[in-house]
């Protein structure tokens, strides 16, 4: 096991545009730009002026603006050679063709379609989405603050995942493989966590997060048993297969609009593979925001509800939600939650190794 050096390079956003003058680089103070943009994408009329653009959200891994006309906005998300938050870690380009396939394949799913934003255009060279703005809403990281999910959400989410797994896709289409997305985030969850300093090169001291978290870290990182199975896991999850998931179904990609309910957005992670990795995400960002175990099972009792969804195998999803717990604890990246002095990250740790090892995911709330 070895970390793969290649993701984590000292090359500079700079250097990637002197390296690539030609490519259109978004910028939002460059309003004159954004509007040429939408125009040649016939998203706006070649004579209509752009008044404005800013930062849309929190997102880590692509430039995502609002861009504001005198009648209407729009969000335009461009992925670059990096990732936004990280610049030092690079990422695969064409992460935003992989995102705008995803929309296309899901754009007649019921269920599914009517929860993410509607995609308005695509530039393919320029590695841009241009998608519907849903105006004021907010992301769903305040479970990190304690802030409980509702009943009608959970269920929402809930029934979101089953109708996106239950279209059963052809193993052939590789056009939703999106492997190369895969390969930085199976680095991230399965790799770079347990390998002892293996965030140390991103600046990152873990007893800042919580004193004698480095310690618990070893303990991970020299479990035999639970190494044994993240590596076994990993594997799985670069395997392909039939069912399309989101990829990163966490907190961060779902939004709360103030009229039309819960939406999930940023399926650039999205690919053909194992259901259970959505569900398990899901199920550890629960355990890691402290919510209460009866929050997990509603969500599964809904995606359950779904007559069409696949078999969840609880294994599987304990296993998925063991190893992404160890990564949102030791791994890059972190979550915005305050740092602790009581041992919560430790013992949460000590509990997504039992969960993985155990195959139960109870074992989270332990």
């Amino acid at each position: 096991m070895s970390t793969d050096l290649s993701i984590i390079r000292p090359m500079t956003p700079d250097a990637w545009r002197q390296k690539n003058p030609e490519f259109p680089w978004l910028d939002s103070e460059d309003l004159g730009f954004l509007q040429r943009i939408l125009a040649r994408l016939d998203v706006i009329d070649s004579d209509t002026p752009v008044t404005a653009a800013e930062k849309a959200g929190e997102g880590n891994m692509n430039l995502t603006l609002r861009v504001t006309t005198p009648s209407d906005s729009v969000i335009v998300k461009q992925s670059r050679p990096w990732v936004e938050k990280y610049p030092q870690i690079e990422a695969p380009w064409d992460r935003a063709i992989s995102e705008k396939r995803f929309y296309q394949a899901v754009s007649r799913i019921k269920g599914v379609e009517e929860r993410m934003p509607e995609l308005l255009a695509f530039d393919d060279d320029a590695r841009i989405l241009v998608l519907e703005d849903l105006g004021p809403a907010a992301d769903f990281t305040d479970v990190y603050q304690g802030i409980p999910l509702g009943d009608d959400e959970l269920r929402d989410l809930g029934t979101f995942a089953a109708a996106l797994h239950t279209v059963e896709h052809r193993a052939t289409d590789d056009h939703l493989a999106n492997r190369a997305m895969r390969k930085l985030n199976h680095q991230h969850i399965f790799v770079i966590p347990l390998q002892p300093g293996g965030v140390a090169g991103m600046g990152l001291d873990l007893d800042d997060l919580e004193p004698g978290l480095a310690d618990a870290a070893s303990l991970t990182q020299t479990d035999g048993r639970f190494v044994e199975i993240a590596l076994e896991t990993g594997d799985r999850y670069l395997s392909d297969g039939t069912r399309l998931v989101h990829g990163d179904y966490f907190p961060g990609s779902f939004l709360r609009t103030e009229t039309r309910g819960v939406f999930v957005i940023d399926p650039e992670f999205g690919y053909l593979g194992d259901p259970s990795f959505d569900l398990g995400v899901f199920i550890a960002h629960l355990a890691l925001a402290r919510q209460e175990r009866a929050l997990a099972e509603t969500f599964l009792d809904a995606y359950l509800a779904s007559p069409d969804a696949p078999e969840v195998d609880p294994i599987l999803l304990a296993r998925y939600a063991g190893c992404e717990v160890v990564r949102r604890l030791i791994g890059v990246a972190q979550l915005p939650i305050e740092p602790t002095h009581y041992g919560f990250r430790a013992d949460l740790l000590q509990a997504a190794r039992a969960t993985a090892i155990s195959g139960r995911y109870g074992l989270l709330w332990s």
